[in-house]
């Protein structure tokens, strides 16, 4: 028998938004009194300028500011530990694919609201639905968010050698501007008034984000990993 190679804890995941928000965290008015601009002229340019500050905002910290989905897909459950493979599988599957290390599986754009669906494939990429409730405590304290098995759970069985795991997430603030921080709007509004006057100039959103004063506003919101 050959020692079977153990699954990384940090596994290449797909992490993708299939549901944007439906509003911006500051509004086209208060970006336009933040400017001092009376007229509508520039509307549409101030409104993309706003989503760009947002997005530049969300991907630099991993945060989501307005309630949006999120799809991420993993090619195998959490594992710690080796195990023996002589190619053939022999016992019952969850003792072949149970955990053997960590029990929980992070959501990596944060804040968690909620953990929608879980879907499983086999080898053949029959699909499966997994019961939430039945199977994990979801923790949307933790930031990130994670979700961890029930005591007594064991993981669901997942065989496809790639994207085997599918689960669809939403996380942020809420669904209208006034649930997001202050501070985190003031981010957006500030950045996106940087964007407006430097329109034109190329300018480079690392740069924006330091000298719009962004980048220390979000600071305090963002998880620092080690």
């Amino acid at each position: 028998m050959a020692l079977r190679e153990p699954v990384s804890l940090y596994q290449q995941r797909g992490n993708v938004r299939i549901v944007q928000p439906a509003v911006e965290p500051v509004t086209i008015a208060e970006l336009k009194a933040h400017l001092a601009i009376t007229d509508s002229g520039d509307d549409d340019i101030l409104y993309d300028l706003l989503a760009e500050a947002r997005e530049q905002i969300e991907q630099s910290s991993g945060l989501a500011l307005i309630s949006q989905q999120w799809r991420m897909t993993i090619d195998q459950w959490p594992a710690g530990s080796s195990q023996w493979w002589d190619g053939v599988r022999e016992g019952h599957p969850s003792m072949l694919y149970g955990p053997r290390g960590a029990a929980w599986v992070k959501l990596p754009v944060y804040p968690l609201i909620s953990v929608d669906t879980v879907t499983v494939f086999d080898e053949d990429s029959n699909s499966a639905v997994v019961t939430i409730a039945n199977t994990f405590d979801i923790d949307t304290q933790q930031m990130p968010g994670r979700m961890g098995l029930k005591f007594g759970a064991t993981w669901p069985i997942a065989l496809r050698p790639t994207n085997a795991i599918q689960i669809v997430y939403t996380s942020g603030y809420g669904s209208t501007p006034a649930s997001v921080p202050r501070t985190l709007r003031r981010a957006v509004r500030s950045l996106a008034a940087y964007l407006y006057a430097h329109r034109g100039d190329g300018c480079d959103p690392v740069e924006a984000m330091q000298k719009s004063g962004a980048q220390s506003a979000v600071g305090e919101y963002k998880v620092t990993r080690i």
